[in-house]
């Protein structure tokens, strides 16, 4: 079936709004981002959420995730992910509603509608059982691992782009068996769909301020620990200005440190963190 102009211009629209959760995929310039905005004015929710689901069948995103690393298998299930996130109703539907809520000079700003699909994930994550949650802080532990040092410490520093951060997060993904990456893809996808329907989790104050004590205490132990625990405790109160080495180890001191917590006082700690 053939797609119409104003149809393909709502996919590049759309497009715009959700690349950056796949390493290696064109965003329109502003320009057609903005042409493309224009155009999409009487395309329906429905025609958003059916145009999601046919962005990636020109084999592109197959092709940047092979340049990644993914190959075999572990290829075939991150090509299929990547399909599946915005074939699924529930997640499509909220981009489809982010994106039309921009359209119509709603309350969603482009910085926002930017990478949506890392926020719905974002919002969904508190809602998983421990399980799921400690498994994806796994990972997210496993990829601060893996990244050069520099790459690193601007990630905890917050001053690595967004598209960088899903490439790095993509490349560490490729290392997983098949059976860890096709569950890390399983939680992904279920927090996305939980975000997009409930939202995101917040823990009353009485336990977010536990969690938030929790986590002090077992970091605290942490550095204590160690014969540099004095510069390394001055990178964490001047996280901004450290170093990207000296950040990008107090970012693996953290993760580390809290996944050494146990039962629900780990639970309450992993959906603290994750509260966008």
């Amino acid at each position: 079936m053939q797609i119409s102009a104003k149809l393909l211009a709502a996919a590049l629209w759309a497009l715009s709004c959700v690349a950056l959760v796949l390493p290696g995929a064109a965003v329109p310039n502003a320009a057609q981002a903005q042409a493309a905005q224009n155009d999409a004015q009487s395309v329906s929710r429905a025609d958003l959420i059916r145009l999601l689901g046919r962005l990636h069948e020109d084999g592109a995103v197959r092709a940047d995730l092979a340049e990644l690393g993914f190959a075999g298998e572990r290829l075939d299930l991150a090509t299929d992910h990547a399909a599946g996130m915005l074939r699924d109703p529930v997640i499509a539907g909220y981009i489809a509603d982010r994106v039309l809520a921009v359209r119509d000079g709603g309350m969603v700003p482009m910085s926002r509608a930017q990478g949506l699909l890392w926020s719905v994930i974002d919002e969904g994550l508190g809602h998983l059982p421990l399980r799921d949650l400690r498994y994806y802080y796994l990972v997210e532990q496993a990829v601060l691992g893996a990244m050069p040092t520099a790459i690193c410490g601007r990630a905890v520093r917050g001053d690595l782009a967004p598209d960088r951060m899903a490439e790095e997060t993509a490349r560490a993904a490729a290392r997983l068996n098949v059976e860890g990456l096709r569950n890390y893809y399983r939680i992904q996808k279920r927090a996305a769909q939980l975000g997009a329907e409930r939202g995101a989790m917040r823990l009353p104050p009485e336990r977010a301020a536990r969690a938030e004590a929790a986590i002090f205490g077992v970091v605290t132990r942490a550095i204590t620990a160690r014969k540099d625990a004095a510069r390394v405790m001055g990178s964490f109160a001047n996280l901004d200005r450290a170093s990207t080495r000296e950040a990008c180890l107090a970012g693996r001191i953290f993760i580390n440190a809290v996944l050494t917590l146990e039962g629900r006082e780990l639970h309450d700690a992993l959906i603290q963190l994750s509260t966008p």
